[in-house]
């Protein structure tokens, strides 16, 4: 009997420290918060920015059910498990709200991204997004990447209202009994990523004036350019502005040849203001056999690396007639 009884109360009562509720007045608010995971793709520009965001769902990372009970909020997650075919977020088409700011500057903006139905991602280009900064040369420069964050407006608010809790210190006890009796149960999309917007190095471009065979030596007349999207570097891009160094490493081969030849300290200086210079460079004697040479290009400015050549220049140096 005593144990029927004991299973009668537990039903009738409830666990220990529990309070239980039923009916429209229990003030109970079943909160599923989904982790929103954003992976961002910048293409810096001189003008504007743009940038590819693609989001995805991850499974709920923290369910909530009585509003009575101070409850923190989960942090915002990533690299969890996207939803997937059979929950909820997976087959209904959602629509999430982007914020994004870049406090340096003091620039921000939104942007819709729309997860499809029987998708866990969402694609969206951001397109008005500050431009480049100017190209970071040192180490200490490193801020100089326009430093940027994108959130869901989920995460934006629970931000802010963590902030001002944090500064209200006056508030009572007794705020929370101010809250709607009409809520609902809902569920939070909640997520943010830092990016950069940094200015690309420049290419190192080699191209080939003159090569002339003879002996004790032979030689190349070569032309070297700073270049940014196939057009030379201008005033108020750091590596126009400042001295450049390019170092001109090159190496050769040929058929017969078992030794492979490489270049010294071959290096010219691109001054400041200019975008390119010219340099001839001292080449092994013809011989016998066909020489195959490659040269490339390597840009410093006060020895720190800026940029390099994306293409090699090969030339030929013809055999001994």
């Amino acid at each position: 009997m005593k144990p029927i009884l004991a299973i009668c109360l537990f039903l009738l009562f409830g666990c220990p420290g529990y309070d239980p509720c039923f009916g429209d007045d229990c003030g109970v608010l079943r909160l599923r918060t989904y982790g929103v995971d954003m992976n961002v793709t910048v293409q810096p520009g001189m003008k504007k920015t743009t940038a590819t965001v693609v989001a995805t769902i991850n499974r709920p990372i923290s369910h909530y059910h009585n509003r009575r009970v101070s409850v923190e909020h989960s942090p915002s997650t990533t690299n969890e498990r996207p939803v997937k075919e059979g929950e909820d977020a997976y087959e209904e088409e959602i629509t999430l709200k982007l914020h994004w700011s870049c406090p340096t500057l003091e620039k921000s903006g939104e942007v819709e991204v729309v997860i499809a139905e029987d998708s866990a991602k969402g694609e969206v280009k951001i397109s008005d997004l500050p431009p480049q900064p100017p190209l970071t040369v040192y180490p200490w420069e490193f801020k100089r990447g326009l430093e940027c964050v994108i959130m869901t407006e989920d995460e934006k608010t629970s931000q802010e209202e963590e902030l001002e809790e944090k500064q209200d210190n006056s508030s009572s006890d007794d705020s929370d009994e101010d809250e709607s009796d009409d809520e609902e149960d809902k569920d939070e999309y909640r997520g943010q990523r830092a990016f950069f917007i940094k200015q690309s190095a420049p290419d190192v471009k080699v191209s080939q004036i003159a090569v002339v065979a003879g002996k004790p030596n032979s030689y190349i007349d070569i032309k070297v350019e700073l270049v940014r999207d196939k057009v030379a570097v201008v005033a108020g891009d750091r590596s126009f502005d400042l001295e450049v160094e390019v170092k001109l490493p090159w190496k050769r081969e040929g058929v017969g040849v078992t030794e492979r030849l490489r270049s010294g300290d071959t290096h010219i200086v691109i001054p400041a203001g200019a975008s390119s210079g010219e340099a001839r460079l001292i080449m092994p004697a013809q011989r016998e056999v066909k020489l195959t040479c490659e040269v490339e290009g390597e840009a410093y400015i006060d020895s720190f690396i800026i940029g390099n050549s994306s293409e090699t220049l090969e030339f030929k140096i013809p055999k001994q007639q």
